[in-house]
């Protein structure tokens, strides 16, 4: 098997040319990014993906697999997982997937727009006290039947 630096660079060249992949620089690490946002790393021989859901929950719980932070290098940023090299043939699907997963973040659409506001106006009650207490009157006397059937 090729060294991890060469698989990485395989893996870039494949969805450079085959998706709408492009090759970056993310803190100075070799990175693949998807409009402009980054989706895959290589560092420190082993290769970094940010994904979401049941990808990255079952990225996670490959063996040697740990957070990641693209500042740092250290601790982990959210989504970011760091898979070494001794899973390098698990690369493949996984830059698959944090392609996949680039990709439906940026179709999430977020509105900002401002709600219309329907400005509150000062409308009387639809009825007086005295009206109401008219027609609960007439309604008592006339045993509810303005209500509706009764069982009887």
């Amino acid at each position: 098997m090729a060294n991890a630096r060469t698989q990485f660079d395989a893996i870039a060249g494949y969805l450079e040319r085959a998706h709408e992949a492009r090759a970056e620089q993310l803190y100075g690490k070799p990175a693949l990014s998807l409009n402009g946002h980054a989706f895959a790393a290589y560092a420190s021989d082993a290769m970094a993906f940010r994904l979401h859901g049941r990808a990255l929950a079952e990225a996670q719980r490959l063996a040697g697999a740990r957070g990641w932070d693209p500042l740092r290098g250290q601790g982990s940023s959210p989504g970011w997982v760091l898979i070494p090299a001794s899973q390098a043939l698990r690369w493949n699907r996984l830059a698959l997937d944090a392609l996949r997963c680039a990709r439906e973040a940026g179709e999430r659409r977020v509105s900002y727009a401002v709600p219309e506001v329907r400005p509150q106006t000062d409308a009387p009650p639809p009825s007086t006290p005295a009206s109401l207490a008219q027609r609960v009157a007439a309604a008592l006397a006339a045993g509810f039947k303005l209500f509706g059937t009764r069982a009887e």
